[in-house]
């Protein structure tokens, strides 16, 4: 009381918010009910939403594809019930995990979410191959030459530091295959033609008004003025990644998948 008494010389409004901060934010503290608490009604309700939305990237039953598998207890971005809706309803800024707070009710999502956590009871089908074996595939496949595993390798490719904790096996094995069918975002190829007839092809670092910034597959970078530039192509799906259909056989092509598929540790 003497707390309050010597909030109100300092005027009415400043005590009103003080006590509005103090006693309303416990009780308006967003909170869900445990997700183990969904009927079979309601994880047939999730599975429903999932099915027709999500399954496109994470594959059927949560098996994994261009997004994560979900056949684990924890999931990366969302170890809690809450975090999962949150994350459900919003998605994850700056990734290709999309927002749908407008297509989803709030117990919509809340059963989604219950799905989804009752695939982490689902044992999880591992990789055919051998991830040992695949990680001798990967070095002598001069695989690090464009990707970093462990802070270690080159940077013209995508981290594959927690590739398997990302992406399923089968798309592992399309980015290896048809590497053009699973084009990562952020490494939009370019080809750059000079007034000259000088041609320069590679990933876009960066890009303005008046420049643009190119890594070669050789991994040297090029800044090129576009005044200087006769032609600039956008290859959509263009990629520097060779396709090793040819160049490894069935099985070690598993062995490979394996190893990718083994990565998952936190960059």
């Amino acid at each position: 009381m003497r707390i309050i008494r010597r909030m109100r010389r300092t005027g009415g409004t400043f005590v009103t918010l003080m006590l509005f901060a103090l006693l309303a934010s416990p009780a308006t503290a967003q909170t869900v009910a445990p997700l183990r608490t969904a009927s079979a009604a309601d994880l047939a309700a999730g599975k429903r939403v999932f099915d027709g939305q999500c399954a496109w990237c994470h594959g059927t039953n949560g098996t994994g594809g261009t997004g994560a598998m979900l056949q684990r207890p924890t999931l990366r971005h969302a170890a809690s019930d809450q975090s999962l809706v949150d994350l459900i309803r919003g998605g994850i800024p700056g990734t290709e995990m999309p927002a749908f707070a407008l297509g989803l009710t709030e117990h919509t999502a809340w059963q989604t979410a219950a799905y989804v956590r009752s695939l982490g009871r689902t044992a999880a089908k591992t990789a055919a191959g051998d991830a040992r074996k695949g990680e001798a595939i990967y070095q002598s496949a001069g695989c690090a030459s464009c990707h970093i595993i462990a802070g270690r390798g080159g940077a013209l490719g995508p981290d594959l530091t927690s590739i398997g904790a990302m992406r399923g096996t089968s798309h592992l094995r399309e980015s290896i295959v048809t590497p053009a069918a699973a084009h990562p975002p952020g490494y939009l190829v370019i080809r750059a033609t000079t007034n000259a007839g000088r041609e320069v092809r590679g990933i876009r670092i960066n890009e303005d008004v008046f420049w643009v910034h190119i890594r070669d597959a050789s991994g040297t970078a090029h800044v090129l003025q576009k005044s200087d530039l006769a032609r600039l192509d956008r290859e959509l799906e263009g990629t520097l990644m060779p396709s090793y259909a040819s160049r490894l056989s069935a099985s070690e092509l598993d062995d490979l998948v394996g190893y990718l598929a083994s990565l998952r540790g936190t960059r």
